[in-house]
């Protein structure tokens, strides 16, 4: 009898949880985040920007033309809608009442429920060829809290403002169609775009799906991660999302998301369940530790380059402002 008893019970041990231990506030993240300040900002002047400031003659006012890393844009990435470790964004956009509006609207666009992978039943973190469905949010940073007036750029980004819900975004991402349209005006994208080093690959920059096959959810995670920023901050007709300008004002660009292992332009900040920055060209790295401190459930910052002009009351004048950062971009 003993020996049936502990058959039946080995099963019910062997299942990992799935939520996420002490999950992580807004002030938690902005604590990670002000630690990484002098890191990871490269902050540096490039030139210097001229505003005509007040009426007929103006005042010129000269202000330096700056070149950093703005931490803009949060990434949730959970194994389940009621297992994003960000505290307030689980209740303001994966809350009971959302969920069901999210399920309601998939399941009278397709017929069939809403579903997600790595639930209750996966019994390890780590399965070969393993497809996983992950929950996806990308949301406003406090970024404003690091910015020195006068001396830093201002955000592009609101605080708390939701840029891409996956669940909200279901239709276009789990029958493909927003991707397929985009794969059929980026043929090239097909070809020599892995996410990862040059020996390991962590997955592909496109299609830009939620769903990636992985062995190691860490990865997968990170995978789904950038695929949600990418979309948010380049072209993506047909998805559900708030488009960000890549403007941050006047000669002003702030660089797109797309794969940079080299952090030339994006760097990516874990700051839960671990605090560290993401190292694509580490090919040891499947990140053991983290899935098992955060059960699989992940918080991103994403520190974008902002470059130009400092924002400034009045009308820039051109022809006195160095040096000059073209157009922002959007693949």
């Amino acid at each position: 009898m003993m020996l049936i008893s502990m058959m039946i019970s080995l099963p019910i041990h062997a299942r990992e949880s799935i939520e996420p231990p002490h999950p992580i506030s807004s002030f938690g993240i902005a604590t990670k985040v002000l630690g990484r300040i002098f890191t990871n900002s490269h902050y540096k002047v490039i030139g210097s920007c001229t505003w005509a400031v007040g009426k007929f003659p103006p005042k010129l006012v000269a202000v330096p033309a700056i070149e950093q890393f703005l931490p803009d844009l949060i990434v949730t990435v959970a194994n389940r809608p009621e297992t994003n470790p960000w505290i307030e964004a689980r209740a303001l956009y994966e809350n009971p009442a959302s969920q069901a509006l999210y399920q309601k609207t998939y399941l009278l666009a397709t017929g069939s429920a809403l579903g997600f992978g790595d639930d209750a039943g996966q019994t390890s973190a780590m399965h070969i060829n393993e497809e996983r469905t992950r929950v996806v949010d990308v949301i406003g940073s406090p970024a404003g809290l690091y910015r020195f007036p006068y001396l830093s750029h201002k955000p592009e980004t609101r605080f708390g403002s939701p840029y891409y819900i996956s669940e909200a975004d279901a239709v276009s991402d789990r029958t493909e169609i927003a991707e397929i349209a985009y794969m059929a005006t980026h043929p090239h994208l097909l070809f020599n775009h892995d996410i990862g080093s040059a020996t390991q690959s962590w997955g592909h920059e496109i299609p830009r799906l939620m769903r990636v096959t992985q062995p190691s959810r860490f990865r997968a995670s990170v995978v789904v991660a950038l695929h949600a920023a990418d979309i948010v901050t380049n072209k993506n007709s047909l998805h559900v999302t708030q488009s960000t300008s890549n403007s941050c004002g006047a000669n002003c660009v702030v660089a797109n998301v797309i794969f940079d292992g080299n952090n030339k332009n994006i760097i990516w900040q874990e700051v839960y369940p671990k605090n560290r920055d993401i190292n694509f060209n580490d090919t040891s790295d499947m990140g053991v530790e983290d899935d098992k401190a955060g059960n699989g459930n992940y918080v991103f910052v994403v520190w974008r380059k902002y470059r130009g002009c400092i924002a400034h009351e009045g009308k820039l004048v051109h022809a006195l402002s160095f040096p000059k950062v073209g157009h922002p971009q959007k693949r």
